[in-house]
């Protein structure tokens, strides 16, 4: 695997594919000792918040790779989006990440009292959105409104059965480079508590979960669905055919892009979320 900083600027150049939206304002804060960066649309709907999770298999990805698309999020829910720059291993593995993620949710909590306050997340970051939901249950705070999982990695044994499926279809990721990176942020925590996909969920708040075709996740996304809807019957899977891992970050403007956008804004501002 290539040097972690050459991975992290070349992962960040993904940043430039096409430019953020105009009207929404980036401003870089500090929450709960978290760097993190509110961008704020035009048309911002009151006492709604994003929180936004980026993946990068918990080693890469910033506000420089990321800021492009999630602002268009923020202008497609109308919602001020908090991107949170959380802790990255190999430096930082397991628990750093999740508990930036914790900590920066619950000082939300305290200083937006009433606010319908959702998650994004996509691939690592879809993970830890489902990692942070089982730590609130288990510490009795508030659930966050709703939640979306875009090509979310939510396995870290990395063995289902699309890694395979898949391999030859997946421009994006690796089983080989999943491993890697999994052992990189699991450090020497054991897996079965660090993977999301065992985290203990008796409830979840309402979520939308997307994932390509061609993806080695495609698994992950499947199988949590089929776990979730148990516990939340407003769960729902779409599965994008012909797409690649985290669609968006590659072209915003492409069909499959601009259907998600939709999807998402009408998803979680349904009046019910």
């Amino acid at each position: 695997m290539e040097d972690i900083k050459e991975r992290r600027e070349r992962f960040e150049t993904l940043g430039a594919i096409y430019p953020k939206a105009l009207s929404v304002k980036t401003e870089q804060v500090w929450i709960a000792g978290v760097n993190c960066y509110w961008l704020t649309p035009v048309n911002a709907r009151p006492q709604r918040i994003i929180i936004y999770l980026h993946g990068g298999a918990f080693a890469v990805g910033s506000i420089r790779s990321h800021e492009a698309m999630v602002s268009h999020f923020a202008l497609a829910t109308g919602a001020r989006t908090l991107f949170v720059d959380y802790s990255l291993a190999p430096e930082k593995p397991f628990p750093a990440a999740p508990d930036d993620v914790f900590a920066v949710y619950t000082e939300l909590l305290n200083s937006y009292p009433g606010y319908a306050i959702n998650f994004i997340g996509d691939s690592a970051g879809g993970g830890l959105i489902v990692y942070a939901v089982a730590r609130m249950l288990e510490q009795k705070i508030q659930l966050p409104n709703a939640a979306v999982l875009i090509s979310s990695w939510i396995s870290l044994h990395c063995d289902n059965p699309s890694h395979e499926e898949n391999r030859s279809i997946d421009p994006v990721l690796s089983r080989e480079y999943a491993k890697a990176s999994a052992a990189d942020y699991i450090g020497n925590s054991p897996i079965e508590i660090v993977s999301p996909e065992n985290a203990r969920l008796n409830k979840f708040p309402p979520v939308l979960i997307v994932v390509g075709s061609n993806e080695i996740l495609l698994d992950d996304s499947r199988n949590f669905y089929d776990t979730i809807k148990e516990v939340q019957p407003d769960a729902n899977l779409t599965i994008y055919q012909n797409q690649n891992h985290v669609w968006p970050l590659s072209g915003i403007d492409t069909n499959a892009s601009q259907r998600l956008l939709s999807q998402v804004a009408e998803f979680l501002n349904a009046p019910e979320n």
